[in-house]
């Protein structure tokens, strides 16, 4: 009998291993786009307005013209202006897809690092918070409702990507800064907090909302009172500060002169359509149900390992308070942009940001229900439930709308990254030339692309060369009137001919 036991745990062993090489390998084809697609990428025009503009008007003029004629993101501009600086994006342009992709896996593994000693206490080894961060963030990757301009268009990756991956860091600093004494490190943390609200803030008005949400946590469950009085002095000092910098800047009003009222009534659709769609984008994704099965069972499975968990006990007492904050915290980020645009339809790039702290909400909200709930769900054997997990997790990698659109892109990129690079070589000829610029549009090029390099491929291959690839193409430059006067003056070129036949 010991015998038969002894080889059933074998063979489960030997199972848990495949089925944990098995999350491995689907995580690794999940992010290999990652780290290939941003080498067959090319600016867009917002890029390239920042680039003459700054050529024009040099660094310090830069951030003026900026502040009083677009709009009052002040770190943004900064940010982009460090890296459009000597033109160096624009021969770089691969770099800042793979920098934020290391800096918001960093920023997940040091959270995770955070939850497990404080929190959890789970003590969970390098290996096993590498492979949580890496999970934590394709399940992000796979709510989004527009990937491209997440992961891939400078201009947007800057302004909603980078925000987010410096939320993720301030909550574990916080977490620190409330479970040490007094020390260098808890110091650090007081003064570095309030510098990451203030980058913040200035990135994006939506961190106004998230930032208020945070306080207001910290104010409800009174966790200020151990932050000290310079903490909180410093922190409404940041917040401030960044709020009046962002909100008074002339170049808001500059923009927003040209946008047409809507309307109380469509306003109030505008934002229940889009409140919707941050939901829809998120449980459409199977990957998020079959998580909140594994996060439901691991609450149950350690049910009793809660009851004495000062920070989980807060949340049990207050059950109703999640489902508030998702509530208010989707209703308040959409309803800011709504307003700001008076009534109009806000950007996909900027519900990207939204869902990404929706997403964390909702697991939070999945845990506290299954530790209060009264059904006893259990899995007779550890082993059986590592390997359930690793197996849910592995299906949920790769059952999402981002691994086809990724793989499609990689096949079309090649073609994409040829059409780009003759039409800038073009307009780089025009302008040392008669400073005249014949070019394709995109359509034009692809189909002359088409019929001479893969005439003769295979009907599939073609079918799938023939569209543009969803996670590198944005919108063709040459579209719009906005876009070629960019273009013209970032070229140097009086004319720009468009060849649409």
């Amino acid at each position: 009998m010991r015998e038969i036991f002894t080889d059933k745990n074998f063979a489960l062993s030997k199972i848990l291993i495949g089925v944990k090489i098995f999350l491995i390998a689907s995580l690794f084809i999940f992010f290999l786009p990652f780290l290939m697609l941003p080498f067959f990428n090319h600016p867009f025009a917002d890029d390239y307005f920042y680039g003459y503009q700054l050529a024009a008007r040099g660094f310090i003029g830069y951030q003026s013209f900026i502040y009083r004629n677009w709009d009052g993101r002040f770190a943004q501009t900064f940010i982009t202006s460090l890296f459009v600086n000597n033109k160096f994006l624009f021969s770089h342009y691969y770099l800042h897809s793979l920098l934020l992709l290391c800096l918001n896996l960093i920023s997940v593994f040091f959270l995770v690092t955070v939850l497990d000693k404080f929190v959890l206490k789970e003590n969970l080894s390098f290996s096993g918070r590498l492979l949580f961060s890496f999970t934590f963030f394709a399940l992000e990757v796979s709510c989004l409702p527009q990937c491209a301009t997440f992961l891939f268009w400078f201009s947007s990756v800057i302004t909603y990507q980078l925000p987010v991956i410096l939320t993720q860091t301030e909550f574990a600093i916080f977490i620190v800064l409330f479970n040490l004494k007094k020390s260098f490190l808890r110091n650090a943390c007081v003064v570095l907090f309030p510098g990451i609200v203030f980058i913040t803030i200035g990135l994006n008005e939506l961190f106004i909302v998230v930032q208020l949400l945070i306080y207001s946590v910290l104010y409800f469950f009174k966790w200020y009172k151990k932050c000290g009085w310079l903490f909180i002095t410093l922190n409404v000092l940041a917040f401030i500060a960044a709020t009046a910098l962002l909100i008074s800047a002339p170049g808001n009003g500059v923009r927003m002169s040209g946008i047409d009222p809507k309307g109380f009534k469509i306003g109030g659709l505008t934002l229940a359509y889009h409140s919707l769609q941050a939901l829809w984008t998120i449980f459409k994704t199977p990957y998020i149900w079959f998580t909140a099965v594994v996060i439901f069972l691991y609450a149950k499975n350690t049910k009793q390992r809660w009851q004495n968990n000062k920070y989980i006990k807060m949340l049990f007492s207050k059950q109703w308070l999640i489902p508030v904050i998702i509530f208010l915290f989707l209703v308040c980020s959409i309803a800011v942009p709504v307003i700001a645009l008076k009534g109009g339809i806000i950007p996909d790039r900027y519900v990207n940001a939204v869902v990404c702290f929706i997403v964390p909400l909702l697991l939070i909200n999945i845990f506290i229900v299954s530790v209060v709930s009264p059904a006893n769900i259990s899995l007779p054997h550890p082993v059986l439930k590592k390997i359930f997990v690793y197996a849910l997790l592995s299906i949920g990698v790769l059952c999402n709308n981002y691994i086809v659109d990724a793989y499609k892109s990689i096949i079309i990129a090649p073609v994409y990254n040829s059409i780009l690079n003759e039409r800038e070589a073009a307009l780089k000829s025009a302008a040392t030339g008669n400073k005249i610029a014949v070019v394709k549009d995109y359509d034009k090029a692809l189909s002359e692309f088409f019929h001479t390099t893969y005439s003769g491929s295979p009907t599939t291959l073609r079918q799938i060369i023939q569209q543009k690839p969803p996670l590198l193409f944005f919108e063709d430059d040459l579209e719009t009137g906005y876009s070629i006067n960019v273009l013209k003056n970032y070229y140097g070129v009086d004319t720009i001919i468009v060849n649409k036949n």
